[in-house]
């Protein structure tokens, strides 16, 4: 899957230098250190530079590591992580059981808990690695499905992941990169961000629950909340009462309220502030450089500006007005 990828706010990346080492044990130590436990083989007769730069954020850590020659990494079957391997610069041949993979750039592949994968590089590969723990991808899976899985998750590796769902994650690691190098306290906001990449990651890359999770996402509404939807969606600019939206819909104010914490697992007010609060900031995202935070705000029906960017804060790491500078930068 050769294709253009937005790096534009990974070079932040360059910021955080973790190790830059020609001796063999160090970059062993330091690699098992940061990202798995694994085994390290190099041809004696090259020399090897590694240079790893990254950080963590919550249980997770965002990892930039390049190679100077060929090498071959066998990883432990304790790690109990996984790591999401885009591919930049070079090649690396992906093995695990009978299957294998050669990644080249825009290529992703990933590396399960408590599984062997060998991982066999030329020279010169550069990968952008992700890690995520098994609880934490556990934990956002059963939130998104309504009951505890039984069995792990496992992600296709190579080609399943569309240009698209490729570019949804590229954008977000971006987004991330930003935020992290402008934003003070990050570590007390990133738990919920955490979440939000664990989300996309489950929606955009094929697993064994990816059939559950669509299903649940397009199982059938009654129609009176087909209904609440499409009002919603047609006047969000405006504010909407639960009593107009009821006498639109046919039903009592008591029948939406619990559709909507049957179907939706929210009130219908916190429904409408949700829908608001990923079109703000879509519109911050997608902006032009004449384009305010109160222009984009009043818009999008918001009125309350400082309880709302209170609220946006708490989702997105980073206040509206932070969100619109990253656009122009």
């Amino acid at each position: 899957m050769s294709q253009f990828l937005n790096l534009s706010h990974l070079h932040y990346l360059d910021e955080f230098l973790l190790f830059n080492s020609d001796d063999y044990q160090t970059i062993k130590d330091k690699i098992s250190h940061y990202l798995c436990p694994h085994e390290f083989n190099v041809d004696t007769d090259s020399s090897l530079n590694t240079r790893l730069n990254g950080f963590s954020f919550g249980n997770s850590a965002l990892y930039d590591l390049k190679y100077s020659a060929a090498v071959a990494i066998t990883i432990d079957e304790t790690s109990p992580y996984y790591l999401f391997r885009i591919n930049l610069e070079g090649q690396c041949k992906f093995e695990h059981a009978q299957n294998q993979v050669l990644q080249s750039y825009g290529i992703m592949t990933v590396t399960h808990p408590y599984t062997q994968n060998r991982i066999m590089t030329n020279h010169c590969c550069r990968n952008i690695i992700l890690k995520l723990t098994q609880q934490d991808v556990e934990t956002q899976l059963c939130k998104m499905l309504g009951y505890t899985s039984a069995e792990p998750v496992l992600f296709d590796n190579g080609l399943s992941c569309t240009a698209e769902g490729l570019n949804a994650i590229i954008e977000t690691l971006n987004y991330l990169c930003h935020a992290y190098y402008h934003i003070q306290n990050w570590s007390f906001i990133s738990a919920s961000f955490n979440q939000y990449l664990i989300e996309l990651i489950l929606l955009k890359v094929s697993s064994n629950y990816s059939q559950q999770l669509n299903e649940r996402r397009q199982k059938v509404l009654p129609s009176y909340m087909r209904k609440a939807q499409q009002y919603i969606q047609q006047h969000f600019q405006m504010q909407i009462s639960l009593a107009e939206l009821s006498i639109f819909c046919g039903v009592s104010s008591r029948t939406l309220q619990k559709g909507f914490n049957q179907y939706c697992q929210q009130t219908p007010i916190e429904y409408i502030r949700d829908q608001r609060m990923q079109w703000v900031h879509q519109a911050l995202l997608n902006s032009h450089s004449s384009d305010t935070v109160t222009d984009i705000l009043l818009q999008n029906g918001i009125q309350s500006f400082g309880r709302f960017s209170s609220m946006y804060k708490k989702r997105y790491g980073c206040l509206p007005s932070q969100t619109l500078k990253m656009k122009v930068v």
